[in-house]
């Protein structure tokens, strides 16, 4: 009797787990589905189907990172900026708060809004998880430069250009600090780059006009 109880108890545990696996997997297809019909309404420009597909099935994908990364994503696009809000904040805490992705996506919408106090410190909760980000570091130094805070903007646009030298923005809005701060030899290498880098460069060519 025992021995048939014992087999019993298997059998039903082995029929759960057979179960619960079917529908772990109905659920990852759904899912699936959705966010590939997604992706396609997307290119074609059908943002609110886009959010739609993703949205039907949004229970049962809540907790999922990557849904509500994406959804923060589409939401932006669609210019239905708080709903965009909520879904990377939601990202963000799915994460463990070390998201710099959902950090990075958060910022479009603030930034779409004008509540460029909260892009500040998007950005500043970037830099305190990734010192060398360079789009913080950018965007920061860009920031603090249409401020007039001159040597805030130095700081993390120097961290940007050290990362990407090569680069055009780096170049054009630390040669402008630089010129802002009456550094003239620097300001002039710098936006001589950023000339190099995109020809005919109108920002560029009138601060080196300022220079001469």
């Amino acid at each position: 009797m025992k021995k048939f109880v014992l087999i019993s108890v298997s059998a039903i545990l082995i029929i759960v787990g057979v179960l619960a696996t079917s529908v772990l997997s109905q659920k990852s297809s759904s899912i699936l589905t959705a966010f590939h019909e997604s992706l396609k309404q997307e290119d074609a420009k059908q943002y609110p189907k886009a959010i739609q597909s993703l949205e039907a099935g949004y229970k049962q994908s809540k907790d999922d990172y990557l849904v509500n990364l994406r959804l923060g994503w589409l939401h932006y696009l669609a210019k239905n900026y708080d709903e965009s809000k909520k879904y990377y904040a939601q990202a963000f805490s799915l994460s463990g708060s070390k998201s710099v992705e959902a950090l990075l996506g958060r910022t479009l919408p603030l930034s779409a809004v004008n509540d460029w106090d909260a892009v500040v410190g998007a950005y500043m909760s970037i830099l305190r998880l990734d010192p060398m980000n360079y789009s913080a570091n950018l965007r920061l130094g860009q920031i603090m430069l249409n401020r007039g805070m001159y040597a805030e903007a130095k700081e993390y646009l120097e961290k940007a250009h050290t990362a990407y030298p090569g680069s055009y923005e780096p170049n054009l809005s630390l040669g402008w600090t630089h010129y802002y701060l009456g550094n003239k030899q620097k300001a002039t290498s710098l936006l001589t780059t950023a000339l190099m880098l995109s020809p005919g460069d109108s920002l560029a060519t009138r601060g080196l006009n300022l220079l001469k």
